[in-house]
């Protein structure tokens, strides 16, 4: 405790090298959360279109129930599928009516005459969609295949790319502010150099006189990412409504507040570590610290 008052002490002597120190961290993890939960929202709707049928496959008026079959078994034995719904004409006409019931005019005269059968078909990975619609495509029973491959994949694309983008900035922004860190505590050193002179020759052991530096560095980590963390969380809660309504049936929204405090607790503990590296860098520079 006594060592933490006195590097509270530090801190108030020179506030500003301490804000940018702390800024920079805050930075670096509100970034770093941003990109944590864009990946996390584009996995949840990537999830969510895999889960749903990804490949329809629309009959011929003349086909009969034993090819239908045919064409499930053939589709389920591929193992590539995570589940195959047939829908009748009656069906299809059910769910025409249902889309379609407050629009009279578009009702008139269909019936389940005019609605092909078909099977929906959904998909393990999205990555299995091109290869589905590839079986079935090509049998003599099957009128058309409708396939949302392009969606699937440019969404896969995005969140390698996001994911990818976000390591590459992250790892910049963590890089610089460790700089700073190192650069701060560093001029912090100098700036006692005969303060800590005069402790070495009283007796005062190395890690004696480190140790406020270390909790200096671990301060601006946590602090840091507490901010940045804070940030986030007041973002989405305003925003979420608007979000929600954008993605629809897909369902993000409310976030588990768990969420948040797991997201604090490991930014704050990367934070902090990586305050007392720098913080150890700028010793060893400095004081020669072994």
């Amino acid at each position: 405790m006594k060592q933490i008052k006195k590097t509270f002490r530090l801190l108030r002597r020179s506030p500003y090298q301490a804000l940018a120190a702390a800024l920079a961290m805050s930075l670096t993890f509100f970034v770093s959360s941003v990109f944590v939960v864009l990946i996390i929202g584009g996995q949840m709707v990537l999830n969510y279109i895999e889960r749903r049928p990804q490949v329809i496959v629309f009959f011929k008026d003349d086909v009969n129930d034993t090819q239908i079959n045919e064409i499930i078994n053939e589709v389920d034995s591929t193992n590539l599928s995570s589940g195959v719904k047939y829908v009748s004409k009656e069906e299809a006409l059910a769910i025409y009516r249902e889309r379609n019931k407050d629009d009279p005019l578009l009702l008139e005269s269909v019936t389940a005459d005019f609605l092909p059968a078909s099977i929906d078909i959904s998909v393990k990975k999205a990555q299995d969609i091109n290869g589905i619609a590839q079986i079935v495509k090509d049998r003599p029973e099957v009128d058309k295949v409708i396939t949302p491959e392009n969606l699937v994949n440019q969404l896969v694309k995005w969140t390698s790319t996001l994911r990818l983008g976000g390591i590459v900035f992250v790892t910049t922004l963590l890089s610089v502010s460790f700089l700073i860190v190192i650069m701060v505590i560093g001029m912090r050193i100098a700036i006692r150099r005969e303060e800590i002179s005069i402790m070495s020759l009283v007796g005062a052991t190395k890690w004696y006189i480190a140790k406020p530096f270390f909790i200096e560095g671990a301060l601006y980590g946590i602090i840091g990412s507490s901010i940045a963390v804070f940030l986030v969380y007041g973002a989405l809660l305003f925003y979420s409504p608007n979000i929600q309504e954008f993605l629809g049936p897909i369902q993000v929204f409310p976030i588990d507040p768990r969420f948040f405090l797991y997201l604090w607790a490991g930014e704050g503990l990367v934070a902090a570590a990586v305050g007392i590296i720098g913080a150890g860098i700028a010793l060893a520079r400095y004081l020669r610290v072994k």
